[in-house]
């Protein structure tokens, strides 16, 4: 039986447009979108949010999660909107690193988890802004590693400053993924020569990294003013202060890509004071910041309510925008023949109800 609904905006991953129709095939594929004249059923129609780091959230941790863990995790996630995401999993000795990645390409492999999408490694080739990473796990490129790679790796964030990074950046492009720069204080030279390497994304702009200043200006400027590279941005409003997230967006445009940095903040381990909920975001017991408990989906709601972000902006740095970034498709837009992957927003963007409807 097929599905029917009409919305007062329809926002289509380019574009916001007015009311409209949608006819949905049991299948799960959209069978034709149409402008639609009378009383709407939900106030806005977008994409399936798609985030492109996330580490966890509540009680489930990607790094260690099981297949079913996943699965619930999933569930938390569809629930608040994001109906793509990639498991971050951050800096640790490489032999952890390696079976923990093993694992989770099986299980993107097998599709079992219908929004795992890939693997985002944020570490351990990193630089001097570690920030919450234990630097003690924080080691030199091994390209004999890189090269072993999977094809469920679809990010990578790295840094500039380390020896070869160029030629680490290369081969990761190489293997078609998408390299992030990140936890990092590099020279302009070592910031470009990264870029022309083949990078394309910074993680967690102003966080981890040198920033702006008109004597001292940092990675987080250079990316901001270069054409090439999306920013991501974490606008749970700790992270990052309203008005600078306006900043990002009137700089980079349509080069911001929002994620939810989110962490299992609710795991039993961390109930005896490793990482604690503490003015708005997770923290390590001396006050730095440990990703966030935001879901992408609130992010976009502050982008807009708190910060005058334009609504096709902020829906599109959450859907089309990190697609795009990671090379993802048949997600992030609202295409007819396309999988069904839509959310209802209410008129504050709270999210009314997720459907995905992957073909199988």
């Amino acid at each position: 039986m097929s599905l029917e609904i009409s919305c007062s905006q329809f926002f289509d991953g380019d574009s916001l447009r007015g009311s409209h129709r949608l006819v949905i095939a049991e299948s799960g594929i959209i069978e034709s979108i149409t402008p639609f004249a009378g009383t709407a059923d939900v106030p806005l129609i977008s994409p399936g949010f798609v985030d492109v780091q996330m580490n966890g959230f509540r009680d489930v941790n990607v790094s260690d999660a099981s297949k079913e863990e996943l699965q619930v995790l999933d569930n938390y996630l569809l629930s608040a909107g994001t109906t793509t995401w990639l498991g971050t999993i951050v800096t640790a000795p490489l032999e952890r690193l390696t079976h923990s990645i093993q694992f989770l390409h099986s299980v993107v492999a097998s599709r079992e988890v219908a929004g795992f999408a890939g693997v985002h490694i944020e570490g351990p080739f990193l630089g001097n802004a570690p920030g919450a990473h234990n630097t003690k796990h924080i080691v030199a490129f091994d390209m004999k590693w890189i090269s072993g790679l999977p094809q469920s790796i679809r990010m990578m964030t790295v840094a500039p400053e380390q020896d070869d990074a160029g030629t680490a950046i290369r081969a990761l492009c190489d293997l078609g993924i998408t390299v992030a720069l990140g936890h990092s204080r590099p020279t302009k030279q070592q910031f470009e020569d990264a870029v022309d390497a083949g990078a394309r994304m910074v993680t967690h702009l102003f966080n981890g990294m040198s920033g702006i200043h008109h004597r001292d200006p940092g990675l987080a400027l250079w990316s901001l003013t270069n054409p090439k590279v999306a920013v991501g941005l974490i606008a749970d409003l700790v992270h990052v202060q309203t008005d600078a997230v306006a900043l990002a967006f009137q700089a980079a445009g349509t080069r911001v890509c929002l994620v939810s940095d989110s962490v299992a903040w609710m795991r039993p381990e961390n109930s005896g004071g490793r990482i604690e909920i503490k003015d708005g975001a997770p923290r390590l017991p001396d006050g730095t910041l440990a990703g966030s408990s935001t879901p992408l989906g609130v992010c976009v709601q502050n982008a807009v309510q708190q910060c005058g972000v334009s609504l096709d902006r902020a829906l599109a740095s959450a859907t089309s925008m990190p697609a795009d970034t990671v090379g993802l498709t048949g997600v992030g837009r609202i295409r007819v023949g396309q999988p069904s992957d839509i959310l209802a927003l209410s008129e504050d963007l709270s999210v009314l109800k997720a459907w995905r409807r992957l073909p199988s």
